[in-house]
């Protein structure tokens, strides 16, 4: 039961990190990049946040993890998923209130698809949180607790690159370092990064009045908890890369990253260590409501 029970842990651990795509699944609907959820026309300095309603976005992440056994064997997954999603920002204070809301979710494991039982509780998840017009998401919540929801939920920060103060041009660049809480499944974690922007005028002929922001960066992670009745330990380290297209009245109109990392899952009780490699890719892409 430890060795299945650590593996179902690294598992669980790994597909929550952020950043990463995979490829199309049945039922993908047909992006539009051309034309993103309509919100507040731009202002005349650089691009901010600004409200917007039901803003539909397909999230597509695949990660392979390589796991380290106890006994000495290996033990390759393959995880793909595929999430629907709305997102509302509504004004407020300073900022504004973030409603996330998942329609509808694909998942596999080594090509197998995820049983309906595990899928359903996470349809319909609402997550809420509170947003700055330069990208700072803070005191993001589900409304309730699944494995799969947990696990789309450590990707959503991915939906809101960080802009510097005043907001975006092409040409500038910039630093962010965050710490934030992050729940990956298993594990109560603190996330520390370090992220490097550069923004510069759009290369896509579809969306040539957006703005394209290139990323790169390292975090860590540290964490704590338990499954199958056993107390677990995390530590992971790694770096990742994302180009982001903003448009011109503050939407995200797709990305495309990837992330790789090293993670170790320890379980005190026993003096067992599980180390795992990761690395993942991820697509997402802004859609009109009511499309699909």
């Amino acid at each position: 039961m430890l060795r299945g029970s650590l593996a179902l842990a690294c598992l669980a651990a790994v597909a929550c990190s952020s950043g990463t795509s995979g490829p199309n699944q049945p039922g993908t609907p047909s992006p539009e990049p051309g034309n993103p959820p309509i919100g507040t026309p731009p202002t005349e300095g650089g691009i901010i946040y600004l409200p917007v309603r039901d803003a539909g976005y397909a999230l597509v992440r695949h990660d392979s993890l390589s796991l380290q056994l106890p006994g000495g064997g290996n033990q390759l997954q393959l995880i793909d998923r595929t999430a629907y999603l709305r997102l509302s920002l509504a004004p407020d204070t300073n900022g504004y209130l973030v409603t996330i809301v998942l329609d509808s979710l694909q998942a596999s494991v080594g090509g197998v698809p995820a049983v309906l039982d595990s899928i359903l509780p996470a349809k319909g998840t609402r997550w809420t949180g509170f947003l700055t017009p330069a990208g700072e998401l803070s005191a993001l919540k589900a409304d309730r607790s699944s494995t799969l929801g947990d696990q789309i939920g450590s990707n959503l920060r991915a939906l809101f690159p960080t802009l510097p103060p005043g907001g975006v041009k092409s040409g500038m660049d910039w630093t962010d370092t965050t710490e934030v809480p992050i729940r990956a499944d298993a594990f109560d974690a603190v996330e520390r990064s370090l992220t490097r922007y550069r923004a510069s005028d759009s290369d896509d002929p579809r969306v040539k009045k957006a703005v394209k922001l290139e990323s790169s960066g390292t975090y860590q992670r540290s964490g704590k908890g338990t499954q199958y009745d056993q107390q677990l330990e995390m530590t992971a380290s790694g770096s990742r890369s994302t180009v982001y297209l903003m448009s011109q009245d503050g939407i995200l109109v797709s990305a495309r990253g990837s992330d790789a990392g090293d993670m170790t899952i320890t379980v005190p009780a026993v003096g067992q260590t599980v180390p795992v490699k990761q690395t993942g890719t991820y697509t997402i892409t802004a859609f009109r409501p009511g499309k699909r």
